[in-house]
């Protein structure tokens, strides 16, 4: 009789910075959790997310800022396990939107593993004081919380849905726009700087962290880098000439 062999999904490699891989291992091993099953279950809810969010593609040189600023932090290689259709659809997003797919794991092992103080001080700057609450006077009747207490044993897996209705909330307040993506031609939900520059609402995935560790920044967690952003880049320059020219016809 033949024996059967168990199938296991093939490995991934992607480099992890090290304090927030220790941190979400440790995490994840206080929790009872098998890491790489987990990973698969947020993937099957954030990666439709991400593809919606990061709803302008990157140009090839925010691909190239964001990873050389990730590759400046200390990280250590790590398997992944992970569905074969999980992994086709994140490297087609990746592709399509020219994301560092690095930069997009090690956003979310950071978002997972940090604590609340963190995440609120990364995500919501000024208003990090204020979300949990005016997000829990919102949606308190709503999301995962209420919904596991009527059905315990169908759990979601959903870990940013409290800070996704807080972005969401303070992004509508921020004022939106209709804009016309050139690439797909669809219609999506901006906002605009001071010069007038499209960008993707403030998202899990488009929100910049603008905190330093030491002396590197957090800019290679970015999933969406606007090249007006990037130091000496034609666009950044083209943006500061705009901003002098508008903050001189007010001075």
């Amino acid at each position: 009789m033949a024996t059967k062999t168990l199938k296991t999904p093939p490995k991934i490699s992607v480099k992890i910075w090290r304090p927030i891989l220790e941190k979400f291992d440790a995490k994840i091993e206080r929790a009872c959790l098998r890491r790489d099953a987990y990973l698969a279950r947020v993937l099957e809810a954030e990666l439709s997310r991400l593809d919606e969010e990061v709803s302008i593609p990157n140009s090839e040189a925010s691909y190239e800022y964001v990873f050389e600023r990730l590759d400046r932090l200390d990280r250590k290689l790590v398997s992944l396990a992970l569905p074969t259709a999980l992994t086709q659809q994140l490297n087609e997003i990746c592709a399509r939107k020219r994301i560092v797919r690095d930069a997009f794991f090690n956003r979310v092992f950071l978002l997972l593993a940090a604590s609340p103080k963190v995440v609120d001080m990364l995500l919501f700057g000024d208003a990090a004081d204020d979300w949990r609450s005016n997000v829990w006077s919102e949606f308190k009747h709503d999301g995962v919380g209420f919904q596991s207490s009527f059905y315990p044993l169908e759990p979601m897996v959903d870990p940013f849905w409290a800070v996704r209705c807080g972005l969401d909330m303070y992004a509508s307040d921020a004022g939106l726009k209709d804009y016309v993506e050139p690439t797909s031609g669809k219609m999506i939900r901006i906002q605009t700087n001071l010069t007038e520059e499209p960008m993707p609402a403030d998202s899990v995935y488009t929100t910049i962290f603008e905190h330093k560790i030491k002396e590197d920044d957090l800019h290679g967690f970015s999933c969406y880098f606007p090249d007006w952003r990037i130091p000496n880049h034609a666009a950044e320059k083209a943006h500061n000439t705009k901003l002098d020219d508008l903050l001189g016809g007010v001075l």
